[in-house]
Parts: structure tokens; C-alpha cells; sequence
């Protein structure tokens, strides 16, 4: 069965208007989230150039595709829980529960980021001392160095 070429005329524009109906539904869910987005993307795009700057100057690795698309099957993730989570309060009429899961998530996403954005510049600078400190108060490493300067000595029922 062969489309006559007015019959395929009028499949395309079908098509081109599903398409574009398709678009302005994705549009319309996720400029409510806009800002988190770039927000998440940013913070990615500045950890995946201090990891590879790292990895490969301080740790002299190869660029890894691997990591990179781990990486960017992570943000993927992320962004699409923003969006879930946004637009499934929305539906439930509860829009300010899902802005304040949204702001929360985020920051936790971006609080890792930041982590391991100054983990790989400790790295790529080891005699900062200012990398140095922040890594350590952002990791939570800080507390093992202030029992140590203390003289703390954790007993059997620690």
C-alpha cells in the first residue's frame, strides 16, 4: 500500500503539528523548573571541568567516556525528579509542597556537587589551604581533625 503524495502531504503536517504540540506540553512543564535546571546544569558543568582537569593533571588518567556519561545519566536523573516532583504537586494542587521539594533536592544535589568540585580542586591545588579547609568542612572531614587536635581517642564502645 502506497500514499498517494497528498495523502503524505497531510501525514506530514499531522506529524509536524503532533511534534510541536508534543514540545509545547514539555515547555510548559518545565519552565515552572527553569531556574532549578540551570541551576543543577551549571554546578554539573563546573564538576565534570574540575574532575577532568584532575584526573587528568593530578592524577595524569585519561578522559574517561564512561565516568562522563554516568555523570550525565546522574543529571539526568536529577532533573527529571525536579520535574516529577514540580509538576506532581501541581497536579495535586499542593504547587508550594512541590517547590519546597524541589528547593530541597536541589540543594542536596548541588551541596554534593560542591563537594567534590573542591575534592578535585584540592587536587589539582594541594597547597591551598583555603581548597583545603572548605573541602574539609563540606565533607564533614573537618570533625575527624578537630578530635584529633583535641586528643580524642575513641573507646571499644564508640
Amino acid at each position: 500500500m502506497s500514499l498517494t503524495t497528498k495523502e503524505m502531504d497531510v501525514l506530514i503536517e499531522k506529524t509536524k503539528e503532533l511534534f510541536w504540540l508534543i514540545v509545547t506540553a514539555l515547555i510548559s512543564v518545565l519552565t515552572p523548573v527553569q531556574n532549578v535546571l540551570v541551576l543543577l546544569f551549571v554546578a554539573f558543568l563546573f564538576n565534570i571541568a574540575t574532575g577532568i582537569i584532575a584526573d587528568v593533571h593530578a592524577n595524569k588518567a585519561k578522559f574517561n567516556l564512561k565516568k562522563a556519561f554516568n555523570a550525565v545519566t546522574q543529571l539526568t536523573f536529577y532533573a527529571a525528579c525536579v520535574v516529577f516532583l514540580d509538576y506532581g504537586a501541581r497536579l495535586l494542587n499542593e504547587p508550594e509542597i512541590g517547590i519546597t521539594a524541589v528547593k530541597w533536592m536541589t540543594y542536596i544535589v548541588v551541596y554534593f556537587y560542591l563537594t567534590n568540585i573542591f575534592k578535585n580542586a584540592k587536587l589539582i591545588y594541594p597547597s591551598n589551604l583555603a581548597i583545603k579547609f572548605i573541602y574539609e568542612l563540606l565533607s564533614t572531614e573537618i570533625f575527624e581533625r578537630l578530635k584529633n587536635m583535641v586528643g580524642y581517642k575513641p573507646s571499644k564502645h564508640d
